[in-house]
């Protein structure tokens, strides 16, 4: 599973990089650390980003840049060409991808490239039925609808928050009522 948006901003600063102006949770260290023990309990590898599309406003336009080299007025909006091909390798070498929030600040089409080229490449093999697509959350449908392509994913879900809390195994009502 991959874990994008502000979720990559948290691991970066767990560990130890520069984030500049970019928005982080406070109290995630926790969290993380109890994501990175989950993880090797079960094998599973946890990608960072190796770059990253910056700006100093949301407004402007982008430079890719290391993640060491961020600096203190910088803003990190989107993933950065060698993470876009890290992520789509790692698509290309998975059965099954579950997908929830976009990889960029997307609303802004200069900071949309990594979510644009992570939904492109989970649809080509979902078309090639060689990997099956769960997206989830209204930042992802939106930011797909919002590129324009035509993409194919074997399921889509709305609601993002619900979506997680079902793989986590809670109850949902409105899945509850149709059992």
């Amino acid at each position: 599973m991959l874990l994008l948006e502000l979720w990559q901003i948290i691991f970066l600063t767990f560990k130890g990089y520069k984030i500049g102006k970019s928005l982080v949770e406070e109290n995630s260290r926790k969290i993380v650390e109890n994501i990175y023990a989950e993880a090797k309990k079960y094998n599973c590898n946890i990608i960072i980003p190796e770059d990253s599309n910056v700006s100093t406003n949301f407004e402007g336009t982008g430079k890719t840049k290391k993640q060491d080299t961020v600096e203190e007025n910088e803003i990190i909006l989107d993933i950065g060409p060698k993470t876009i091909k890290n992520i789509e390798s790692i698509i290309d070498h998975s059965n099954t991808v579950l997908w929830n929030g976009p990889a960029g600040y997307f609303e802004n089409k200069n900071f949309s490239t990594g979510t644009t080229a992570i939904a492109k490449k989970i649809s080509e093999n979902t078309a090639k039925k060689s990997l099956i697509s769960v997206l989830g959350g209204g930042d992802t449908i939106s930011a797909i609808n919002k590129s324009r392509d035509k993409f194919a994913f074997t399921h889509l879900s709305t609601a993002g928050g619900a979506f997680l809390e079902f793989l986590e195994g809670k109850d949902l009502p409105g899945l509850n009522v149709l059992k």
